[in-house]
């Protein structure tokens, strides 16, 4: 039997072409042949950093926005759900960018220093304007799950004060204090007239409303709420928008006007961004690691010291007046589930206050349970005394999709049954990709007990080819739930506490506790999304463009 080597096969290819009357022609088309260098020809025009000039930003957007076409699984919804017209926001954004002109060096200035400053700040505006527009590109799709990110942070810059939105009126809701009190020392101004409660009417001679108007486009969020409430703490501290000076003027109702100093968070621990650097240096915004030697840790919102800490109102502090308390700790250290009772009028009322579903494991001092066991125990602990129940959701970012099923099950009176969740597929590449893996059967009748056997599946997917759909029809993924097999029905009153910063599995848990009919729901709309991330070992939904700049998930 004859074999050959793909070796041996290139060899001989490699001859035949050596000996043809066709090599000539073949060795002029590789001569000509031009490989695209992208941007790579204009690495050089950055001064002091990186600098994405018009070529550049063209190859990240277009790679964004082909990928959005090729994986957002709600795009083909959001005309019809916000009225999103893709086609013009796609058109607008890449046309604005073929009209922004490059900052270039002119190269008989280059040897002048004042000349090469003035430019290097001019492309330093010119990256941190990019980014803004792809924070504003992103925010019409109006969806918390998707966000935008420069790989290398962009610092943050703030002023030591919260300001929340409380009865309509934006006011002071938490100040930090012992980092005023050094403000005070570096800029001379006597900060500490500020009160927590005071009403904020203008910041640098705009009307408050007026201000965050102006910041609300640049949030990706799917409820109003949720985006005012963003708009309002970005009037203090934000990574967006950069002030073009080193303070902002506050009028305040009791204080008067202030000149509140701004500082920049560059986290001695993350790698610093020369561009914003070069931004802040010529606005002489400072460094709190330099000038007082504190860094804040958005992600937790707390600073580096220790003894340095907010007071007053904290959105994760929503329950209160609570008596015989017990709190949780997940992973991170952070107050995962929260129990306790509230007295009024001589009765008790159980609160479980459930601040996150992204743990799979919490601790109370030495003792370490499973998330769900800890909501459990406390729903069997007011089963039997039978108090009636507020599940507290006000402050939940999500977490895993599986756990609103589970807490919901733990409330279902006994022998009742509520219909799940459903869900359907966006017909793309990746989708398919993602489920071609899971669609061989490998042993006769392995999946009988699933709800959605492959084959069912397999028949979804079809139908949606068959039909050219975008999605595949409607389908219920999990079984209808019931009384947890432990808890064995809870019949006590439940009402359950909802706000916009209820998000992702959360949103979902409101949903199914609506659908059920299960508890009355008090509050405002929560921040849904209506789609989470699907992924195997072997493909995952991160994005990032070609010239590692940014990065989002799917």
């Amino acid at each position: 039997m004859f074999k050959t080597s793909i070796l041996s096969a290139l060899l001989m290819t490699s001859a035949l072409l050596s000996t043809s009357a066709d090599a000539g022609l073949f060795d002029k088309m590789t001569k000509k042949t031009k490989v695209p260098t992208y941007a790579l020809n204009d690495i050089y025009s950055g001064l002091k950093f990186n600098y994405l000039d018009k070529k550049d930003r063209l190859i990240i957007l277009n790679d964004l926005l082909g990928s959005i076409e090729l994986q957002y699984a709600l795009l083909p919804l959001k005309k019809e759900l916000i009225g999103l017209n893709y086609e013009e926001v796609k058109s607008i954004a890449i046309e604005s960018e073929k009209a922004i002109e490059d900052v270039l060096l002119d190269p008989k200035d280059k040897k002048n220093d004042d000349i090469r400053e003035r430019v290097s700040f001019l492309q330093a505006s010119s990256n941190l304007e990019f980014f803004d527009r792809m924070d504003l590109l992103i925010a019409k799709f109006k969806d918390t799950h998707f966000s935008i990110y420069t790989k290398v942070t962009k610092p943050v810059i703030y002023t030591g004060v919260r300001l929340y939105r409380i009865d309509g009126k934006i006011v002071v809701g938490a100040l930090e204090n012992k980092f005023l009190s050094m403000v005070n020392k570096l800029s001379g101004a006597d900060l500490s007239v500020i009160k927590i409660g005071d009403e904020v009417v203008s910041i640098d001679g705009v009307p408050v409303e007026e201000k965050i108007k102006e910041f609300k486009p640049y949030i990706s969020g799917s409820s109003e709420e949720f985006i005012d409430s963003q708009a309002v703490a970005a009037l203090m501290m934000r990574n967006y928008r950069y002030e073009k000076k080193n303070h902002i003027r506050v009028v305040f109702k009791n204080a008067g006007s202030i000149k509140l100093p701004i500082f920049a968070n560059n986290s001695a621990s993350s790698t610093p961004r020369l561009d914003v650097i070069t931004y802040m240096n010529k606005y002489k915004i400072p460094s709190d690691v330099t000038s007082i030697g504190l860094t804040f840790d958005k992600a937790s919102q707390k600073w580096n010291d220790s003894q340095t800490s907010f007071t007053g109102y904290n959105t994760r502090n929503l329950a209160k007046n609570l008596s015989s308390v017990n709190e949780y700790n997940g992973e991170n250290g952070a107050t995962a589930i929260r129990t306790g009772y509230y007295l009024n009028k001589g009765r008790a009322y159980a609160v479980l206050q459930v601040l996150t579903f992204y743990a799979a494991d919490v601790t109370k001092g030495t003792q370490k349970l499973t998330f769900v066991d800890a909501l459990r125990n406390f729903i069997l602990e007011v089963k039997g005394n039978g108090a009636p129940l507020i599940i507290d959701l006000r402050v939940n970012g999500g977490g895993y999709a599986s756990y609103p099923a589970k807490l919901l099950s733990m409330i279902a009176k006994e022998k009742d049954k509520y219909a799940p969740s459903t869900a359907a597929l966006r017909m793309t590449q990746y989708t398919r990709g993602l489920q071609e893996g899971e669609l061989i059967q490998q042993v006769v009748a392995e999946d009988e007990n699933s709800v959605v056997t492959i084959d069912m599946l397999q028949n979804l997917i079809d139908m949606a080819i068959d039909n050219r759909g975008d999605y595949t029809p409607m389908y219920a993924y999990v079984k209808p739930t019931e009384a947890d097999p432990i808890v064995k029905g809870f019949n006590n009153k439940v009402v359950a506490l909802v706000t916009a910063s209820c998000i992702s599995a959360c949103d979902k848990t409101a949903y199914l506790i609506k659908d059920s009919k299960r508890a009355s729901i008090i509050g405002s709309h929560s921040n849904g999304t209506g789609a989470g991330y699907s992924s195997s070992k072997e493909l995952n939904t991160q994005w990032g463009d070609r010239l590692s700049v940014f990065s989002t998930q799917f």
